[in-house]
């Protein structure tokens, strides 16, 4: 119990008290001078179990990206709280990246105090002046659903309320809670009853629009389904059985997680650029970017759009096509698909699928096999290091890949089990996803693949400190080619013929020269382990497993690619 009766606990205390109710568990912070009352509320609590358990966070990159991968990991909500503007700004990329996703955090900040002077948590410091705005939500107003400032004291637990509440309403997405420093300090009792937000299910699909999507599907050729954001776990009720009963071949492009195991007939990869040339019905299931419409275009095909929001109303512009529109949680459409379709496909028209699905899963093996192999006689790449993981690290491991490891040569044998990049690219997530998800689930083993560029945007002594201060061991693999790859192919895409693409090094994309990344985590406990040949992979990952889960070392393999 508190030391304080209700009458005299501040709103702190109520809105942490609150959070738990709410089923929030953990809070990942970054405390500023705005933070005493939250401080003294949790220092009052810390054995009642009435509040979410509170880590110091070492960089508030790191805490959103944490928030992130816990959500993608466990289904839950956590909470991040940070410093002022200041604190807030530097959440801004995490809190896009989330909201691509449609993930939920509940992202707040302290607020410099108001006042001069009158009241407990008035201004004292020089940066009570500097750090307030006339407007600090306006950082993360476009990448939240919801956003508000606490007025009074006794607003606490209803604002907590709501905000996890809309944040987790579909499609969900992060919210945000500005803390100001006196409305926290204040003591007050709140007489209304505690609320608990109440699960808003998502919506079922309109029949006509399962019909109409049905009849396209039933006489279609070259059915193709492209998966991008995908439920909790990755798994969409009944997907994998209607795509092999209707042998529909299921390519994964971007996904928050994967949705089905690479080996089902019915996968076929995750570009869909090498398979929706040939369809001629392309269903497309929570993607905002079903395709790269400069890459690869299903030119005749006629489109199905299922989604929470199938028009992606918060990307301001927007051209791909849809015939059929289905607004609706992807599984309840996917069920609701598969009765209308029994028995609605001719066999021999199945029988043409499945060869279709045959040769395109052959091709596509056979790609891999040969990167792999070439990797095995010369310079490390993408596909023999992503193998070998696989091999290695077992099914049940959980892979974050931020321009690491590859789908297409992962034996992924279960939903949930690979997590992509988020569709805003901020960079810097990787690593702290994967810390977020080994706080979800202690006993995972859960894996970070990440470029040399994206491991240093994760601010890596903090995501080491982090790893090393609250006992979370993720394994890290850097995947280590010394420059910024995305920019240099962007550019020979557009320029396969100018300046750029024959200068030895292209300006703006050398990362050297790169720092001892080894000695970096090995500053922070980890076992870290440089490997420079593809004949040294395999022991190496064995060796870093073997840190990781008996020993319970953080473990960094720097990985040196061409």
């Amino acid at each position: 119990m508190s030391s304080k009766d209700a009458q005299h606990q501040t709103a702190a205390t109520h809105l942490l008290k609150q959070m738990k109710r709410e089923g929030v568990h953990h809070l990942l912070a970054n405390a500023g001078t705005d933070f005493p009352s939250i401080i003294e509320a949790l220092s009052e609590d810390q054995a009642s179990g009435e509040m979410p358990e509170a880590l110091a966070i070492h960089h508030e990159n790191v805490a959103v990206g944490m928030a992130h991968g816990y959500y993608l990991a466990s289904g839950r909500v956590a909470a991040v709280m940070v410093h002022v503007n200041v604190g807030l700004a530097n959440c801004t990329m995490g809190a896009l990246n989330a909201a691509s996703s449609q993930v939920p955090v509940l992202l707040m900040s302290g607020r410099s105090p108001i006042t001069e002077g009158g009241r407990h948590g008035s201004r004292l410091l020089p940066i009570h002046w500097g750090q307030e705005m006339y407007d600090q939500a306006a950082m993360v107003r476009e990448a939240t659903k919801w956003e508000y400032e606490l007025r009074y004291p006794e607003q606490a637990t209803t604002a907590v309320h709501r905000a996890v509440a809309v944040a987790t309403a579909a499609p969900a997405g992060p919210v945000y809670l500005s803390l100001p420093r006196e409305g926290l300090a204040e003591p007050v009792q709140i007489t209304t009853r505690p609320v608990v937000s109440s699960v808003q299910h998502a919506p079922a699909p309109h029949p006509d629009a399962i019909a109409q999507a049905a009849q396209l599907l039933a006489g279609a050729k070259r059915p193709v389904v492209i998966v991008q954001r995908t439920p909790v776990g990755g798994e969409i009720t009944d997907l994998a059985t209607l795509a092999d009963e209707a042998a529909w071949g299921v390519c994964e492009f971007w996904p928050t997680a994967n949705a089905m195991a690479t080996h089902h007939p019915s996968h076929i990869g995750f570009d869909p650029a090498a398979v929706i040339k040939d369809a001629d019905v392309v269903l497309t299931i929570g993607a905002m970017v079903p395709w790269a419409p400069m890459h690869a275009l299903p030119a005749q095909a006629k489109v199905i759009a299922i989604g929470l929001d199938p028009l992606e109303q918060t990307v301001p512009y927007r051209g791909f096509p849809a015939d059929v529109l289905i607004g609706a949680d992807p599984g309840l459409a996917i069920s609701a698909l598969r009765h209308a379709l029994l028995g609605a496909t001719p066999q021999d028209t199945l029988d043409d699928r499945r060869g279709f699905l045959r040769d395109a899963r052959a091709s596509q093996a056979q790609a891999v096999a040969q990167q792999i192999q070439a990797a095995e006689q010369g310079p490390m790449n993408h596909a023999f290091i992503s193998r070998i993981i696989s091999d290695e690290a077992g099914p049940d491991a959980l892979v974050f890949s931020e321009l690491g490891a590859i789908g297409g040569a992962l034996e992924l044998h279960a939903p949930g089990r690979l997590f992509w990049t988020p569709l805003a690219g901020g960079l810097g997530w990787g690593v702290p996803a994967a810390l977020g998800a080994k706080l979800a689930n202690p006993d995972a083993t859960v894996i970070a693949t990440v470029g040399d560029g994206s491991y240093l945007f994760a601010n890596p002594s903090a995501c080491h400190q982090v790893s090393a201060a609250h006992q979370l061991p993720v394994l890290t693999i850097l995947f280590n080619n010394g420059r910024w790859q995305a920019v240099k192919r962007a550019t020979l895409s557009m320029y396969p013929d100018g300046e750029a693409a024959a200068q030895t090094t292209m300006p703006l994309t050398d990362l050297g020269p790169a720092p001892d990344y080894c000695a970096v985590a090995r500053a922070h406990g980890a076992y870290a382990e440089r490997v420079d040949h593809p004949h040294q992979l395999r022991d190496a990952m064995r060796r870093a497993l073997k840190e990781l889960r008996d020993n319970g070392r953080q473990v960094l393999l720097d990985v040196a690619m061409p």
